[in-house]
């Protein structure tokens, strides 16, 4: 989907070459999706924004994501999440620049290195799903929540939603913290 909309965007910025607008030379679907994809990009550059100054643990700490919650690190056969921060003032917001969950993968040397966010959103199953970035909540029955992952800052191969990442892992957590593993 992401080739295609930059498809469509290179198209666009073609025909804006012309006599015509790049929009009228695409049917409405195709600029929908590139609206689309430009609000996707304008919402993920706000959230690395806000996640520049974050890098490091105790600045995130300091800044609200102080609870670990759910308290451990999270690992499964595909991939891991590593472990979760809440802010939980940012909890109710749809704001790409206000995520609830900072996850953190830790280090060999016992430091924790930022990897991604999760957007969490009560409600029930039968609510609307939220939207942010363009992308469709899941609901966590596990939680009560809503919830969507973004790997802003960790490359992940099944993708920048994916619930799981295999580039992320549990294995060097301290024994202190418990690892879940999440059958699937």
């Amino acid at each position: 989907m992401r080739r295609t909309a930059m498809l469509l965007l290179g198209t666009a910025l073609l025909a804006g070459c012309g006599e015509q607008t790049a929009t009228s030379t695409l049917r409405p679907q195709e600029a929908a999706l590139i609206q689309a994809s430009a609000a996707e990009n304008r919402d993920l550059a706000a959230l690395r924004a806000t996640l520049a100054p974050l890098h490091r643990f105790d600045v995130a700490q300091n800044a609200g994501w102080d609870n670990q919650f759910p308290a451990g690190c999270f690992a499964s056969s595909t991939g891991a999440m590593g472990m979760h921060y809440l802010k939980g003032g940012n909890v109710g917001t749809l704001d790409p620049s206000e995520p609830q969950l900072l996850l953190f993968e830790p280090q060999k040397d016992g430091s924790n290195r930022l990897v991604g966010v999760e957007f969490i959103y009560p409600g029930v199953p039968t609510d609307p799903a939220p939207v942010l970035f363009n992308q469709t909540f899941a609901y966590n029955y596990q939680f009560s929540v809503w919830a969507l992952h973004v790997w802003a800052l960790e490359s992940n191969p099944n993708g920048i939603y994916d619930n799981w990442n295999p580039k992320v892992t549990c294995a060097n957590a301290p024994p202190t913290i418990t690892t879940f593993r999440a059958h699937h």
